[in-house]
């Protein structure tokens, strides 16, 4: 049993929609390291996503408190609503630990998202204020991936979130969605509820 201190991880994320792949990294990030809890952190208006059609943040939100519920230790924090757009994870991150100096923050990432790392903004600044905790996603191996970032960001400062590699992706169930495509579990019902009541109307 891994003692607790006054850790937080943040997830971050478009969550379009949330599904089976985020609440295990959430589960499994409680489970091996010192956090009490995880912020799910959906993006309002994702900087990286602007070309691309997304849900609406409020049904997003929605899907992801139907996807946590009842899991303790995992909490929605519609934090960036506070911000100003865009939103850039570097701005969210200073402004929790403005916030909540008796905190201690940890970034929950994909490997897939890793690689993104150094084309995100002010990302010395980003990897010098927080350290990551990095699940393996298919196609981008951990130690591979990490030397490569850290090339660009040597100050760079992660852990490896030991899991089982999920070939799933929100990209991949969105269209399966509109589509009105079985998603085979990968969705929670609680989620396809939401999804259903907004998309049905």
């Amino acid at each position: 049993m891994v003692q607790q201190d006054n850790r937080v991880i943040l997830f971050g994320g478009t969550f379009d929609p949330p599904h089976v792949g985020h609440l295990l990294m959430a589960q499994l990030a409680l489970e091996q390291s010192a956090a009490t809890t995880v912020w799910f952190l959906p993006s309002p208006s994702p900087p990286h996503k602007r070309q691309e059609r997304v849900t609406d943040y409020q049904i997003r939100k929605e899907m992801v408190a139907a996807l946590i519920y009842g899991y303790d230790g995992l909490v929605l924090t519609p934090f960036e609503e506070q911000l100003d757009s865009p939103y850039y994870t570097v701005d969210t991150v200073h402004a929790c630990q403005s916030q909540f100096p008796g905190h201690r923050f940890v970034f929950l990432i994909g490997s897939d998202s890793l690689i993104q790392l150094p084309t995100w903004k002010d990302t010395r600044t980003l990897t010098h204020s927080i350290e990551f905790l990095v699940a393996a996603r298919s196609g981008y191996p951990y130690y591979k991936t990490l030397h490569q970032v850290q090339q660009a960001l040597p100050g760079l400062r992660a852990k490896l979130l030991e899991m089982p590699l999920l070939d799933v992706s929100s990209s991949f169930l969105r269209p399966r969605l509109l589509a009105q495509k079985p998603t085979c579990g990968l969705v929670p019902d609680a989620v396809l509820e939401v999804w259903k009541k907004w998309h049905e109307q």
